[in-house]
């Protein structure tokens, strides 16, 4: 039995993109064979989001998809989403075939043993740029006031700006209703509260005087748990899923230990949010804040990694998946969490091998949801640590720590850590430099030293994820691999640096 496991969250859309569309029909044994493919996998639970801004399900608290496809005039504007996937699907499948697919979803999870948790995204912000989208609510139009940013009144940006305010009671009561709502509908394991999409619930300078306002928020969700696992007759688990940093989400309004201390909650997910998987979270803080309260730890992979903001962010293969699950476990984290990985009903591209790559990625038919629960499988794959940024950092905090961001030019040493996690004996570990003038680099390379050992320049390989599309190579010597932290110290001058790896090879049996 695996040691660890894999948590998957569900978009909102995933199951609905191709459903409804070209006279495509949908039954509930259909339904009930596309929860059963994770059968057997290392996946222990699943959250089931149930909103981007719209709710998945008709709702009677909240415009639904199903509401968007009968929306003819939308904010004064004409509009016709009868053609939009999603839109479609719902209606398809709710107002056609008369299924409700969360439903049958929760209680399949169950018979095959994977938690079934329901999951809400506290503040997506998906379209809100536009003057009409199939998954604008007639909230968002209806209630200006209640935005987070006022003073640019004809102002409309995808950042976050135009998120609701949760300083307003209105915006309070929204959510809450919604997440009684669906708890009145959906007899599920545990209720997961997304701030992830997204983290700005506050006016900017108003997310210190939030924090209390935001502890009164998941009370009251703590209480509808309460209530509503007395209706269900067995306890009902509250999760939250957050930026990586404490202080971070501090910063944002969110004082997460105050909720783990309060006895509210069962499982923390630390993760970024989409340009880029963080692979340098603090993980073994977390653990080690967490553990005296017994709640558990998920660390989240997300379907991007960007090495700077500039750069144009890559998919994951199983050697980047490998590092993110390895590092994560060897801190201490109890979880990994799969986030934006669309697994469509009708999944041509997912093929039935055990192949990873950036364009067809496989998971459930391949090594993805059947290695990466078991640590000690993981610790046998061959592993790429590739440096990322942190995506969700406060505007006043974007940048500030400029030395440790690529691309860098180097006038003096210069020092990034790596976090790679345990390293089994007998493998081979590699350091990759990208450099912006290769040539000069292959004609002086750089000195790389690894926790104080100096590494050994071994040539150049491809690497496709770099500007340059080739690397320069260095062997790390044994006596560094002691530590999972890597702290790598680059001596040179006169060079730019825009990419660093670490690279694991597996010893072979």
């Amino acid at each position: 039995m695996f040691n660890k496991g894999i948590i998957y969250n569900q978009d909102a859309d995933s199951l609905l993109y191709g459903v409804g569309k070209n006279g495509c029909t949908l039954t509930v044994e259909e339904m009930e064979n596309y929860a059963s493919q994770f059968k057997g996998s290392h996946m222990t639970d699943i959250m089931l989001c149930l909103n981007n801004s719209c709710s998945t399900f008709p709702s009677k608290t909240r415009t639904s998809l199903v509401d968007k496809y009968h929306q003819k005039i939308e904010n004064g504007i004409e509009v016709d989403y009868t053609g939009v996937a999603s839109v479609a699907s719902a209606h398809h499948i709710y107002e056609v075939l008369g299924i409700d697919h969360i439903e049958v979803e929760i209680r399949t999870f169950r018979e095959i043993g994977i938690n079934p948790w329901i999951s809400f995204r506290m503040n997506d912000f998906h379209d809100f740029h536009l003057p009409a989208s199939p998954i604008l609510p007639d909230f968002f139009h209806e209630h200006p006031e209640v935005r987070r940013v006022k003073y640019h009144p004809e102002f409309r940006t995808n950042n976050g700006d135009l998120n609701m305010d949760y300083t307003h009671q209105l915006v309070r009561d929204h959510m809450l209703s919604f997440i009684e709502e669906s708890l009145d509908r959906y007899d599920a394991y545990g209720v997961e509260l997304d701030y992830t999409r997204e983290i700005e619930v506050f006016a900017n300078g108003y997310e210190y005087d939030g924090i209390e306002i935001m502890n009164q928020f998941v009370r009251d969700v703590y209480a509808l748990c309460g209530k509503y696992g007395e209706k269900y007759g067995h306890k009902l688990k509250l999760a939250v899923r957050v930026a990586p940093g404490v202080e971070q989400n501090m910063d944002f309004g969110l004082n997460v230990m105050q909720w783990v201390q309060e006895g509210m909650i069962d499982l923390v997910t630390i993760a970024g949010r989409f340009e880029s998987n963080d692979n340098d979270m603090p993980i073994k803080l977390w653990k080690t804040l967490l553990t005296p309260y017994n709640v558990e730890l998920a660390a989240g992979i997300e379907m991007n990694i960007c090495p700077y903001m500039a750069h144009k962010p890559f998919g994951p293969t199983l050697d980047t998946f490998a590092a993110c699950a390895a590092n994560a476990y060897s801190q201490g984290a109890d979880r990994i969490y799969f986030y934006n990985y669309f697994h469509p009903f009708q999944a041509e591209h997912i093929k039935a091998d055990d192949s990873v790559s950036e364009s067809t990625p496989n998971f459930h038919k391949g090594n993805v949801y059947s290695l990466l629960g078991d640590f000690e499988k993981t610790l046998k794959l061959d592993r790429r640590h590739i440096w990322s940024i942190n995506d969700r950092q406060p505007h006043w905090k974007r940048g500030r720590i400029v030395g440790s961001q690529l691309p860098v030019t180097l006038t003096r040493s210069v020092a990034f850590k790596i976090t790679v996690g345990d390293i089994p004996e007998g493998a081979k570990v590699s350091v990759h430099m990208g450099y912006d003038d290769l040539e000069k680099a292959k004609a002086n390379p750089p000195r790389i030293f690894v926790n104080s050992q100096e590494c050994t320049y071994t040539g150049t390989e491809e690497n496709h994820r770099t500007t340059a599309g080739t690397v320069c190579c260095y062997d790390v010597p044994a006596t560094a691999h002691k530590s999972n932290i890597f702290v790598f110290i680059i001596v040179n001058e006169e060079t730019t640096v825009d990419y660093i790896e670490a690279y694991i090879k597996a010893p072979t049996e």
